[in-house]
């Protein structure tokens, strides 16, 4: 007996969501190595990389705020922030309004790795999109931000254990609904 089309349309469109998840987790997986492999030369593990890009882009941020944008479950990126502090790549101030809050910014250190090491990353960029044009990269783009919200917005609606990145995307959709922020 022939498959009825409604069938064959929702098994299509779950493997095609299928394939889009499994995709992106490859291409992250294997961005993420490329990445690392490059800063082994600069003795610099990737989330503290990714932290001084943030603080380059965003200047100060609270850890909070750090967290939101690379992801890091709290307690690791304070640990990797102390090991980034030790390295003189940042710099730790407490507010002078609000005691329990730390403001973490690019110390000269940091500014100096970026320098040092966006040449050579920018030859992984280069590769990563080879070929793809400007206007597909940027509806890619695009749709990433969207499926991250989506999935960070609606993160009550389905029952899940508690799990640190589960957490973190929260803290980042909570942040990003501040009306004091863009």
């Amino acid at each position: 007996m022939p498959k009825s089309k409604d069938k064959d349309e929702q098994s299509d469109k779950a493997m095609y969501y299928a394939q889009f998840g499994y995709l992106l987790n490859r291409a992250g997986s294997l961005g993420a190595a490329y990445m690392s492999n490059v800063l082994k030369e600069f003795d610099m593990p990737l989330p503290i990389w990714q932290i001084l890009l943030i603080l380059s882009e965003f200047r100060e941020q609270t850890t909070s705020e750090l967290a939101s944008h690379t992801g890091i479950e709290m307690s690791h990126l304070f640990r990797t922030v102390l090991k980034a502090e030790k390295r003189g790549f940042v710099v730790r101030t407490k507010s002078a309004k609000d005691k329990r809050v730390t403001y973490i910014k690019l110390g000269a250190g940091g500014r100096q790795m970026i320098r040092k090491v966006l040449p050579k990353t920018r030859l992984i960029v280069g590769t990563v999109f080879q070929g793809i044009p400007d206007a597909d990269i940027e509806t890619t783009v695009r749709t990433l931000k969207v499926v991250y919200d989506n999935l960070a917005s609606n993160i009550d609606a389905i029952p899940v254990d508690n799990n640190r990145k589960l957490i973190v995307a929260q803290r980042t959709i909570k942040y990003a609904n501040k009306p004091d922020k863009i």
